[in-house]
This record gives structure tokens, sequence and C-alpha cells, in this order.
């Protein structure tokens, strides 16, 4: 099928504006994360497991993102965007979320939810290739992380999630991802133009 120019060019534009909005909600939640996590840890000192080691590797990881988003920046100000670019970075950031489980080795950990922040940003790129990568890789991190808690931490079942609510949660990632296509597919039919003009319909 050829290549549609309208919607190539439309990907081009905002898919580099798309870009620029994920460097900078990525920063902001960053932020958000990480100073929720010094409160509890520095003010709150209701559970020690967050001090120490975990402390340390968290504080590494934070750096390793905030690295990332140096990176991304720079690359953007340059307007150097390799068209690989959007999914190194998709895939850095779910392997940092899934390090991150790993490290706080709880099977019931909260922190799981962030894969749908991947998921979620996916289509402001505008690339359904992304979408599938984004629901595809959220989705084998998270299985990988069961597996972690199941055969590597040995954790009984009363300390991890039960498998109907593991499924559940597998099954939600995949239905944000199918979300997200369906988000960008109509962008597309936007940008083409829809079969009923808007503002005849408008009008009507």
């Amino acid at each position: 099928m050829a290549a549609d120019p309208v919607w190539s060019a439309a990907q081009r534009l905002e898919g580099l504006a798309g870009e620029v909005r994920v460097n900078l909600l990525r920063l902001v939640t960053l932020v958000a994360f990480y100073g929720h996590h010094l409160v509890n840890v520095f003010l709150v000192r209701d559970d020690p497991t967050l001090q120490g080691a975990y402390h340390t590797v968290v504080t590494s990881l934070v750096l390793a993102w905030a690295l990332a988003v140096l990176v991304i920046h720079y690359c953007l100000m340059r307007r150097w965007i390799p068209s690989a670019l959007k999914y190194v970075v998709t895939i850095w950031d779910i392997l940092l979320i899934t390090t991150l489980l790993m490290i706080g080795g709880d099977g019931r950990s909260m922190l799981a939810v962030l894969y749908f922040l991947v998921i979620v940003a996916a289509p402001l790129r505008l690339s359904l290739p992304l979408v599938w990568l984004a629901s595809l890789g959220t989705m084998a991190g998270y299985a990988f992380f069961l597996g972690y808690v199941r055969w590597r931490l040995e954790m009984p079942p009363e300390q991890r999630l039960s498998r109907p609510q593991q499924i559940v949660f597998l099954l939600a990632l995949g239905a944000a991802g199918l979300l997200a296509g369906q988000i960008v597919r109509q962008c597309r039919r936007l940008v083409r133009g829809a079969p009923v003009p808007v503002e005849e319909e408008a009008s009507s």
C-alpha cells in the first residue's frame, strides 16, 4: 500500500511534538515519584525497607532515567531524531520499571501501574508500531517480574497476587494497548479527512 504523504507529514510534525511532551512529562513524573520516595525515606520513616540498599538502587535508577531525559532533550533540541529513538526510549522505560519492581521484591507492588504510563505515552507519537511495542513490551516485562517473584525469590502464594489477579492485570495492559491503538487510528482518520466533513456535520 502506498504511503500517505499527509499522514506521514503529520507523523513527523506531531510525532516530534509528542516526543517533546512525553519527555517533559517523563521528567515531571520522575520528580513526583522520587520526591514521594524521599519523603517516605527521610520524613515519614514508617517503612524501613525503603532505606539502605533499596534507597541507593532506586536513586541509581532515577539518575539513569534522568540521564535518558537529558539525552532525549539534547537530541530534540538539535533536531536529531532518528526513527528508532522512540522505540529505544520506550524499551528503556520498560526495562527500568521492571528493574524497579525486581529490586523492590514485592509481589504485590503498586509500582506495576507505571507500565500503563508507557502505554498511554505511545499514541502521542502517532505510531501504531510503537503502541504495539509498548503494549507487548509492558506485558512481557510484567510477566518476567511475575516469574522472578515466583521462581527466583520463591515467594509463597500469600505474598504475591493470585493467578486471577495477575491475569486481570495483564489483560488490562492489553486493553490499554488496544485503546491506545484506536487513538492513533482516529488521529489518522482526522488527518486524512473524515468521511463527512466536520463543518458540514456541525451545521446540520
